[in-house]
């Protein structure tokens, strides 16, 4: 029986088979690897993330993954991605030095979605998997959030006397049609404030 390891456990064991599979092309710096939603975009289409040392403060590279991907080969693909990012301390972007540096590692196609081919990257998760036993993760779905999505926008006022901006509800602007007045220089005149521009 294999030992039960943690997610984040099995996502390091598959960046060291990564790691040892390239070491003749590129050197893959130390990483810190989890299953986490991403913290800037959108998290329906972007699935990884790597980030630059100086935000760690145990100053190496940290990976996300995200937690609807649940499939081994194409977490692992997707790991080669922000490992490739890693190597440059994310200096580079999708540039033509990322790109190079993933081709290294063995990415290919667009450089948003460079990853290995299918199989290269199930032959390093089946690696981890003879060893470890399967990705220990099934899909998170992002819509049964207890956090609720904000559904209130606020819109933008500005007075044609003084230039001052606020936002205020379309609640609030629809009980105050006519009655509206500018909270620095307190104008109120018709059409003195200029809803939505």
């Amino acid at each position: 029986m294999k030992k039960q390891i943690t997610r984040e456990q099995w996502l390091e064991r598959a960046v060291d088979v990564i790691r040892a599979s390239v070491k003749k092309r590129v050197t893959i710096p130390a990483v810190k690897v989890s299953c986490s939603w991403p913290g800037g975009g959108s998290s329906r289409t972007r699935i990884g993330e790597c980030w630059p040392k100086r935000a760690s403060k145990a100053d190496v590279n940290e990976i996300f993954v995200s937690p609807k991907i649940e499939d081994a080969g194409r977490v692992v693909g997707i790991l080669a991605h922000e490992l490739a990012h890693a190597v440059l301390d994310c200096k580079h972007g999708h540039k033509a030095q990322f790109v190079v540096t993933a081709a290294l590692i063995g990415c290919e196609g667009k450089p948003t979605n460079m990853v290995p081919p299918d199989a290269v990257s199930q032959a390093w998760a089946d690696k981890v998997i003879a060893k470890w036993g399967p990705f220990p993760h099934r899909t998170l779905d992002k819509t049964q959030s207890p956090t609720k999505p904000q559904t209130a926008r606020m819109i933008k006022c500005q007075c044609n006397e003084c230039g001052a901006v606020w936002r205020m509800s379309g609640t609030v602007i629809a009980s105050a049609i006519g009655e509206l007045s500018c909270p620095v220089c307190h104008t109120q005149e018709e059409g003195a404030v200029n809803v939505g521009g």
